[in-house]
């Protein structure tokens, strides 16, 4: 049997220590170092938030099983969609869907289930016409609603909330809407998409104690909790958090931890001080992900 659970006592040293940071210098992280928000931002400017917001949120339901990086599969979607609607917004949601199946049949990300994800695509849209239809002509209904907003992707979908593809929805459609540099919090209570990076982020950190960290994806809910505490007390919104783990959760898997620390110094010593960056590192990150 598979035990994960949280572990308080980290939760309460790793609410101390991203106490520290800011939301405005992980609004800046987001800003400068997450390639998912550039390529949305792109997408933005080229044919409105609004639009943006319907294609990051259908695209969001189709991100899994990827045969590329998450990075390299939004930059992929941005890419055909400009090229194609060539500064162009669509005129509907039904346009939408036509790009989406496309795309989909153009990026290599989605060698694996095309027309699995196609299927999705139509049905989510079908199911949420009158709530996608409502965030393309006003991107401010997320900010109002965004409860409203997952709520509706996990009853289309037939799924719990709490689900990772379910929760990733309202991260992209967050970062479709943000403006460069402007500070905008979600409030709502959106659990945070568990993914391999903040389950690894999870594990190492120790909020979460498990025997590896695939256990936290097969077991999402402690880790979940552990960092609905953490936002809580440190003042970070659930959504932003996601940014800070996604950009360094990485490292404690793919590095030895020393060099993980370095790595999460250099990242996080962008928007604090080195030393800062340093104390974090160490004390953040304890177990190497294996």
């Amino acid at each position: 049997m598979v035990t994960v659970r949280v572990n308080m006592e980290r939760v309460e040293r790793v609410s101390q220590l991203l106490s520290g940071i800011s939301l405005e210098a992980i609004v800046a992280l987001e800003d400068f170092e997450d390639p998912q928000f550039r390529a949305l931002k792109r997408l933005s400017t080229a044919i409105g938030r609004g639009w943006a917001s319907v294609y990051a949120l259908l695209t969001a339901v189709v991100s899994y099983k990827l045969s590329v990086r998450g990075e390299d599969w939004w930059e992929c979607m941005v890419d055909l969609i400009v090229s194609k609607r060539g500064g162009e917004p669509p005129a509907s949601l039904d346009d939408v869907v036509s790009d989406l199946s496309w795309f989909i049949d153009n990026c290599r990300g989605a060698i694996i289930g095309r027309e699995a994800r196609k299927v999705r695509i139509r049905r989510v849209a079908e199911g949420m016409r009158g709530v996608l239809n409502e965030l393309a002509w006003d991107p401010e209904y997320f900010y109002r609603s965004p409860e409203s907003v997952v709520r509706a992707v996990a009853w289309v979908l037939g799924s719990e909330a709490y689900r990772k593809t379910v929760a990733f929805t309202a991260k992209m459609v967050y970062y479709a809407t943000r403006e460069p540099g402007e500070v905008r919090i979600v409030r709502a209570k959106i659990p945070i998409p568990v993914d391999s990076r903040v389950a690894c982020a999870s594990y190492s950190s120790m909020v979460v104690d498990a025997w590896k960290y695939t256990d936290i994806i097969r077991k999402p809910k402690p880790a979940q909790e552990a960092w609905r505490i953490i936002s809580e007390k440190s003042g970070i919104p659930i959504l932003n958090l996601d940014t800070l783990l996604w950009l360094t959760g990485w490292a404690p898997r793919d590095l030895e931890l020393i060099r993980a620390w370095d790595e999460v110094e250099k990242i996080l010593s962008k928007v604090v001080s080195r030393r800062k960056a340093r104390e974090i590192a160490i004390n953040f990150y304890k177990l190497k992900c294996s």
